[in-house]
């Protein structure tokens, strides 16, 4: 008896859960709706690296000056380019220097970070797009977006350039011996640790440099590596 009671019960919790319509059973369908999960996104971790970049070989520089400038414009827009005036190497090599608003010898900040952008391959675990957003220079002069360099000694030279269709022409530029440079770096720690800068830089400085006939570009000018005898300062990073 007790078991068809408990039969019984079955069919009319069964029968409670459906619908009949023109004699058929139909099933309520209707989606439970799942809780939603909150998406929690952990605050990003930015601090800053300061160190010294020395140079092992001598730096050139060739700043583009407004004359040159202005002819590029002038043959831009078809019209006929004034005649040479007599090459004077000093007032030609002052041109082609890099100088903060004050007046100091330096770099543009923008190419050391475009040689560690070179540097990055995904073969060495670091991707080139990680490095552009993980690193931002810091560079105190907006105006000129140029970095202060310190230097033992510099000198203007005569260089043979080809340039257009192979046509061979005299540049004069300056030359640093005993180049250095302090540079600062906002970086994302989440993404790059202080050993994968020090480790990128090195790399920038042998396999790509900076400014002319640099390794990037078949020379062997404009070398550098992270200077260990200075110091090293991190910020926010635990």
């Amino acid at each position: 008896m007790a078991s068809r009671v408990s039969t019984l019960a079955k069919k009319r919790t069964t029968a409670t859960k459906k619908r009949l319509t023109n004699g058929k059973a139909k099933v309520d369908k209707t989606p439970v709706k799942k809780k939603e999960s909150e998406i929690k996104l952990k605050p990003m971790t930015v601090g800053t690296i300061e160190f010294t970049i020395a140079g092992d070989t001598p730096l050139i520089c060739h700043q583009f000056s407004e004359k040159a400038k202005e002819m590029m414009r002038q043959k831009a827009e078809g019209r006929k380019t004034k005649d040479r005036e007599p090459r004077d190497p000093e007032r030609e090599g002052e041109e082609a220097t890099y100088y903060t608003s004050d007046g100091r010898d330096g770099i543009p900040g923008l190419a050391i970070k475009a040689a560690m952008i070179e540097a990055a391959h995904k073969d060495l675990g670091i991707e080139k797009v990680l490095v552009r957003k993980a690193i931002h220079i810091i560079i105190e002069d907006d105006k000129t977006g140029v970095i202060p360099i310190d230097y033992d000694s510099k000198e203007v030279k005569e260089d043979t350039v080809i340039i257009g269709r192979g046509t061979a022409d005299l540049r004069y530029r300056p030359y640093y011996y005993g180049w250095s440079v302090r540079v600062k770096f906002r970086v994302d720690w989440d993404l790059l640790q202080q050993s994968d800068i020090v480790a990128l830089v090195d790399r920038a400085g042998f396999g790509v440099g900076l400014c002319e006939w640099r390794p990037q570009k078949g020379g062997q000018h404009g070398t550098f590596k992270v200077d260990n005898s200075e110091p090293i300062d991190v910020q926010g990073l635990e």
